[in-house]
């Protein structure tokens, strides 16, 4: 055994002796079991896991972390991440290596001669999108209530543009914003009973600008494991320990804010309504152990809005958790049917964004008519749960004929859903299918997904109609007997 070998060892048992039921480091071997050797459990393992992150300075996901591993496991794993550190800070590359390296492998595409990627619409939004002359019954998206093309909705976008033109063409803190804007501010904070909210050009950057003011070195993130990228980006924007938990699993949250005592603040992030998988956050025991254990609540409820709730105002109306969260993040490109997100809270904080967050004073203003439109997208969205109404049953009936039918599906409560698949090809494969029987829907594999679940999304949206989704349950009936069951 070399010294650098040698010194993480005895490093590694020296830590477990003070963690774990054996205190003599000499006895404990590689092949002594974390749990069974050492009584070390999943509370002990975070605390582990953050104390050997700060000893070698990298980073260990919680999920290799497992209470079956013998102490040999994680010593190989900590050399293994200290020897990829090494290799990254000591490898070179010259210009044209760079620039040749920068490639997209579509190899899984070409294998099949179909991308169901970047595909050019000829169409607004309906029950069915014309691509290359062909229309389409669309299954993909996310405009939930049929907002993007109606007809009251332009009229409200068009009568701003009228009146403010298409830009202001600079920051709202330099060149100001429109009486419009600060009025959907204001309206879709009262919409989610919220004292204020501020208005990003687009989701994503809503929610890589919320944390880097608020979370610091000494405080630590604890996330679902499923929560959107734009989430994951803004944690790592900051320099908090970032944690996850089980999907939706109050108890393993549980778990993860009691052994983080040690951190100045805990913050808990979740969705309302899952994007990929359709089911939706436990938020009623959230916000509970969120109070319990002191810690700041951020709920991203961009599919959950306009969907959830008889008014539509999300996971808040369904749990009835207007005054449980801290911090509720959206997005306008979903069941608003527009583009642009926000952050809605209490009055002091938002007012702290505004001064504060580069994400919102360096970005030209979301335009004037996109908040005209917002504001009458909000009426029409409190006004219709009959839609709601609606794309639950599409949702119910396509849902129940492909179970039936024996397709892996997510565990889905909304109109949102997933086809789940072995592997990639099989997903781009059936994909394929589909759009040659004239059926569009989105396409997920890895990096978007894990590697392990590989899917087709299904949404049910308001422009659908009776015999569009007795169309679409015929055209997965004929598919069944290779890719179901």
């Amino acid at each position: 055994m070399d010294t650098f070998q040698e010194n993480i060892e005895n490093t590694v048992k020296n830590l477990l002796a003070k963690v774990g039921e054996e205190k003599d480091a000499s006895k404990i071997k590689r092949d002594t079991k974390i749990k069974d050797g050492l009584g070390i459990d999943s509370l002990d393992g975070i605390e582990l896991i953050s104390a050997l992150e700060d000893i070698f300075q990298i980073d260990i996901p919680d999920s290799n972390f497992d209470s079956s591993l013998k102490v040999g496991d994680i010593i190989d794993l900590i050399q293994a991440r200290l020897n990829a550190a090494a290799e990254r800070s000591q490898g070179k590359i010259d210009k044209a290596g760079l620039i040749d390296s920068l490639r997209v492998d579509k190899s899984p595409l070409e294998k099949i001669s179909f991308t169901p990627y970047y595909r050019n619409i000829e169409s607004g939004l309906a029950s069915k999108i014309k691509i290359g002359n062909k229309e389409f019954i669309c299954l993909g998206t996310n405009d939930y209530l049929a907002i993007a093309n109606n007809r009251k909705i332009k009229a409200a976008a068009i009568k701003a543009i009228k009146k403010y033109g298409l830009s202001m063409c600079g920051t709202p803190i330099v060149i100001g914003q429109t009486d419009i804007n600060r009025a959907f501010e204001l309206k879709i904070a009262d919409f989610l009973k919220q004292d204020d909210a501020i208005a990003f050009p687009s989701g994503f950057q809503a929610n890589t600008g919320i944390f880097q003011l608020l979370a610091n070195k000494d405080d630590v993130i604890i996330a679902d494991k499923n929560i959107h990228s734009s989430l994951i980006n803004g944690c790592l924007l900051t320099k908090a320990k970032l944690r996850f938990f089980k999907h939706n699993d109050a108890e393993d949250l549980k778990l993860a804010l009691k052994g983080s005592s040690k951190y100045r603040m805990r913050f808990v992030v979740i969705e309302g309504l899952y994007s990929t998988d359709g089911d939706i956050a436990p938020l009623d025991k959230i916000s509970s152990l969120a109070k319990e254990f002191d810690s700041f609540l951020i709920v991203d409820d961009a599919h959950g809005i306009g969907v959830l709730g008889k008014e539509g105002r999300g996971i808040l109306e369904k749990f009835n958790a207007y005054n449980k969260v801290d911090l509720i993040t959206g997005s306008l490109g979903k069941a608003i049917g527009l583009s642009g997100g926000f952050i809605s809270g209490k009055e002091n904080i938002i007012d702290y964004f505004k001064y504060n967050c580069p994400m919102y004073f360096y970005s030209t203003a979301l335009p004037a008519h996109i908040a005209a439109a917002a504001i009458a997208a909000i009426d029409f969205v409190q006004k219709h749960n009959d839609l709601r109404i609606k794309i639950f049953k599409y949702k119910d009936k396509l849902f129940g004929a492909l179970k039936n039918m024996g397709y892996h599906l997510s565990a889905s409560e909304t109109p949102l859903f997933s086809i789940l698949f072995g592997n990639s090809q099989q997903t781009l494969e059936f994909s394929k299918l589909l759009f040659e029987k004239q059926i569009y829907t989105v396409a997920f594999i890895p990096p978007s997904v894990p590697e392990d679940s590989p899917r087709i999304r299904i949404l049910t949206s308001a422009y659908l109609s009776d015999k569009d989704i007795d169309k679409a349950i015929s055209v997965f009936e004929s598919l069944k007997k290779d890719y179901a069951g």
